[in-house]
C-alpha cells in the first residue's frame, strides 16, 4: 500500500545527508491515481529538468513521428542535416540518435565558451573512432541533433511541438522553455551558484552549451522547466500507450518502443529508443526488465514500470548552490526512491 509517510521520511533523509535542500516527489500508482510528496517547497515549483528534456519531449516527439510514419527510424540523418560532414555521415540514422549510439568523445561542456553556430560546426565535423551502433555512448551531441531533425521535419521549434503534442493536450500548464517569460522568478527553484556565468542560475538553462544554443534555438539536449504534476501526466501517458484519461494524445505503440531494448545483443548494452531501459544505478533493485526511465543532471529522474502500471518522478535541487563532482549520491537516493515505492504497489 503507497505510504506517503515512508516517502516524506525517505526526503528528509536526503536532505539530512545533503543531497538536496528541496525536493518534490511525485508517483502515478497502478490505479491511475497521481499522488505528489514535497519538501521544503510547493509541489508546483518550476525545476530545470536538464536531460529528461531528451524524452519529454525530444525523443518522445520522434518517436510519435515514427508511429505515424512522417519519419523513418532507418532515415539518413544527412537527409535532415545535409551539412553533417563527419566520417561515416553516410551511415548515420535516426536509430543512432534516438540510441546514444554515436561515438562522440566530446563533452559538450568544453565546448561552451564557443558561438553556438562553431558549437554545431564541431559536431557536424567531428570524426568518429568507430563506426555507428557499435556501442552505446550516451552524451548530448545525438539529442541535439535529433532536435535539429524534428524541426527541419516539421518546420516548428521544439517549444511548438512539444506544446502542440504533449503540453496543451495534457494540461502541462507550467512546462517548457523561457520559464521567466511566462512566470515570476521566486517560482522557480534555483541551480547552482555558477562559477562559468558569475551569477545565480534560475529561470535560466543549466547545461551551459545548451545555453549558449539557446540563442539560435531551443536545443533536444537540454533546457525544459518543468512540475511535478505535469511529469506526472506525460510519464502516465506514455504508461498507457499514448492514452490520459480516455483521450488519445499519443500513436499507439509508443510504450513498446521505450520498453524494449533496441540493440542487437552483440552490442552487449542495453538501451530502448529514446528512453534509457532497466538500469539499476538509478531504477533500483525492484524494477522489471521492462522498466524504462530517464536522469537529469540537476537532481531529476523518471523510472516506469510497465508491468506495474506505476512510475516516480524526482525533481531537486542536487547541483545547488554547487554541483558535486558525480551522480553517485543522487543516484543511489533515486534508487531507494524507487525501491520504496515499487515495494509499496
Amino acid at each position: 500500500m503507497f505510504d506517503q509517510t515512508s516517502i516524506q521520511a525517505l526526503l528528509q533523509q536526503g536532505k539530512a545527508q545533503g543531497i538536496f535542500s528541496k525536493a518534490v516527489a511525485g508517483f502515478v500508482l497502478p490505479d491511475g491515481s497521481r499522488h505528489v510528496v514535497a519538501l521544503d517547497t510547493a509541489e508546483d515549483t518550476l525545476f530545470d529538468i536538464a536531460s529528461l528534456t531528451k524524452v519529454c519531449p525530444t525523443s518522445t516527439l520522434a518517436l510519435c513521428s515514427i508511429l505515424r510514419g512522417e519519419l523513418d527510424v532507418d532515415a539518413k540523418v544527412i537527409d535532415f542535416i545535409p551539412e553533417l560532414h563527419t566520417n561515416y555521415r553516410d551511415d548515420i540514422r535516426i536509430f543512432h540518435l534516438l540510441t546514444h549510439s554515436l561515438d562522440y568523445r566530446v563533452p559538450m561542456k568544453t565546448l561552451r565558451t564557443l558561438p553556438p553556430e562553431k558549437i554545431l560546426e564541431a559536431l557536424f565535423t567531428y570524426q568518429f573512432q568507430i563506426p555507428p551502433g557499435k556501442a552505446f555512448n550516451y552524451g548530448n551531441p545525438p539529442s541535439v541533433l535529433l532536435g535539429i531533425v524534428l524541426n527541419r521535419l516539421t518546420g516548428k521549434s521544439l517549444q511548438q511541438l512539444g506544446q502542440e503534442t504533449f503540453f496543451e493536450p495534457l494540461q502541462m500548464n507550467r512546462s517548457g522553455w523561457d520559464p521567466l517569460d511566462r512566470f515570476p522568478k521566486e517560482q522557480i527553484m534555483p541551480t547552482e551558484e555558477c562559477e562559468f556565468r558569475g551569477r545565480t542560475i534560475q529561470g535560466e538553462i543549466h547545461d551551459e552549451s545548451a545555453w549558449v544554443l539557446r540563442k539560435l534555438f531551443p536545443v533536444g539536449s537540454a533546457g525544459m522547466f518543468s512540475i511535478v504534476p505535469d511529469l506526472l501526466r506525460f510519464v502516465q501517458m506514455v504508461l498507457n500507450d499514448g492514452v490520459f484519461e480516455g483521450k488519445t494524445v499519443a500513436p499507439k505503440g509508443l510504450l513498446d518502443l521505450v520498453s524494449h531494448n533496441a540493440f542487437a545483443p552483440e552490442v552487449g548494452a542495453e538501451t530502448a529508443l529514446g528512453w534509457e531501459l532497466n538500469a539499476e544505478r538509478f531504477m533500483g533493485s525492484r524494477r522489471s526488465p521492462r522498466t524504462f526511465g530517464k536522469t537529469g543532471f540537476t537532481g531529476a529522474s523518471i523510472v516506469a514500470d510497465p508491468e506495474k502500471g506505476a512510475a516516480v518522478v524526482l525533481l531537486s535541487n542536487f547541483t545547488w548552490p554547487h554541483r558535486e563532482p558525480s551522480a553517485d549520491r543522487i543516484n543511489q537516493f533515486r534508487a531507494a526512491l524507487s525501491d520504496l515505492f515499487f515495494g509499496q504497489v
